[in-house]
């Protein structure tokens, strides 16, 4: 049996963290004489504490070399154990802030729907919020040109903007709108507003339908940075095109999404005239 008594060097930041660890760690046995590694083990233990609820949702958890000299094992081991558990959505690593126990992960309905992603979450009773991070007038290019059939001397407008839920960054977004549809609206203040409710207030516009490519995607440092992500994090990159009642396409995105947050949520309902 593996040894994992005795007192670790915490430093101060860990301080707090350290003692839920101290609690749990007198149920957590390493056996190096197990057929499954170490870090399959340790893995294994610190996710059956978060489904207890041992350890609660956003709590810190110490670092790894506080977790190595606390379970007397490798840094190896203790990377590879948090590694899985990031991997699949139960830590969140958060650059120069540190690792913390993942809050449940609620799921959107905005990739089947025609609300959005402010809306879908606003729905279910979490509170959303933005970071502006750019808003103007300016020429097309040509992928927009093309979208909205409006000429090189015709005008968008552009919304670069990072949606949070509950504090958390969840999706990216660089949303283009018709300029002629939307006049004046680079001056209205759209901050914690969603972009449809304002449409559809200020200028009458409503979307019908939408269309949505889904990729696999990295992020550049910057739009990491932007997300509170390492550049290591596997997001979904989402190209959307929404079209207003008349068949016209009212708006044009590009987003990254982080599903560690919120998972994506599809339903499928077969027709009963189906053969198969």
């Amino acid at each position: 049996m593996l040894k994992t008594r005795g007192r670790p060097r915490y430093d101060q930041e860990d301080a707090g963290a350290a003692e839920t660890f101290r609690g749990i760690g007198e149920k957590i046995q390493l056996n190096r004489d197990n057929a499954a590694p170490l870090w399959v083990q340790l893995r294994n233990q610190i996710e059956e504490a978060i489904n207890t609820g041992v350890l609660a949702a956003n709590s810190r958890i110490p670092s790894e070399q506080a977790l190595c000299d606390f379970f007397g094992v490798s840094r190896p081991v203790v990377r590879a154990a948090i590694g899985s558990l990031s991997n699949g959505g139960r830590v969140i690593k958060m650059p120069r802030k540190g690792m913390f126990v993942a809050a449940p992960r609620e799921h959107v309905d905005f990739m089947t729907s025609n609300l959005s992603v402010f809306g879908d979450l606003t729905a279910k009773g979490h509170f959303v919020s933005t970071r502006t991070f750019e808003f103007y007038r300016c020429p097309p290019s040509e992928k927009e040109s093309s979208v909205f059939g409006i000429p090189e001397t015709g005008s968008v407008v552009r919304i670069g903007r990072v949606y949070m839920t509950d504090g958390a960054p969840i999706t990216l977004t660089h949303i283009s709108l018709p300029g002629h549809k939307v006049p004046g609206l680079e001056t209205v203040d759209i901050e914690n507003r969603s972009v449809f409710q304002t449409i559809r207030e200020r200028y009458g516009l409503t979307v019908l339908r939408a269309e949505r490519w889904f990729t696999a995607a990295m992020p550049t440092l910057e739009e990491a940075e932007r997300m509170g992500v390492a550049p290591t994090t596997p997001l979904i990159s989402i190209e959307s095109i929404a079209y207003d009642a008349d068949g016209a396409a009212l708006e044009y995105y590009q987003a990254l999404y982080n599903s560690s947050v919120a998972r994506i949520h599809m339903s499928i309902e077969q027709s009963s005239s189906t053969n198969g």
